[in-house]
């Protein structure tokens, strides 16, 4: 039987891997079928200093301010070396070292970050992932009309709902795409 999907989604202070941080972080967990295992899940909203969240460009400003990040960063007590350790400890009581393949929108970003800042989490994990964006990417281009069908995101940028919506996504492909 496959290991679990570890979905996993993380709001940034913007997209450059080395220099900018992991400021929310949400984990799932789902079976073959793409059944929740674990309802609540992993959430983590993680501190940074002010002026980090004063450099973040107009899209993350904007984005984070809209819906109470930044407030909830400059609230958090967390740091990532906690958070990190928080996350390995739920992962560990799900699953075995290598059995959990992380999957998600994008995640080989996520998984960039990760790298950085969460390096015990990803050596954790299996080496593979599920980008359900890619699977997007070549159903434009193999079945653009089906394509058309794909159910839209609300984009409300919040980890969690980024997460169930991606998982959405990819059971909308399994029973609308790659069944045929």
């Amino acid at each position: 039987m496959p290991g679990p999907l570890v979905w996993i989604d993380c709001e940034m202070t913007g997209l450059n891997h080395q220099t900018d941080n992991i400021i929310e972080i949400c984990c799932l967990l789902t079976d073959a079928k793409l059944d929740l295992i674990e309802r609540n899940g992993f959430e983590r909203v993680i501190h940074v200093p002010k002026e980090k969240l004063d450099g973040m460009d107009e899209w993350c400003q904007t984005t984070h301010s809209k819906t109470g990040l930044i407030q909830k960063v400059l609230d958090s007590t967390n740091t990532a070396p906690q958070v990190e350790s928080e996350l390995l400890d739920y992962l560990k009581k799900h699953m075995s070292q290598r059995e959990g393949i992380l999957a998600g929108n994008s995640v080989h970003v996520d998984r960039l970050f990760l790298l950085r800042e969460f390096p015990k989490v990803t050596d954790f994990l299996h080496y593979r992932l599920i980008d359900v964006s890619s699977i997007k990417e070549i159903g434009y281009r193999h079945n653009p009309m089906l394509m058309e069908k794909v159910p839209k995101k609300s984009l409300n940028h919040s980890a969690r709902s980024d997460i169930l919506e991606s998982i959405q996504e990819l059971k909308w492909y399994y029973d609308n795409y790659l069944t045929r």
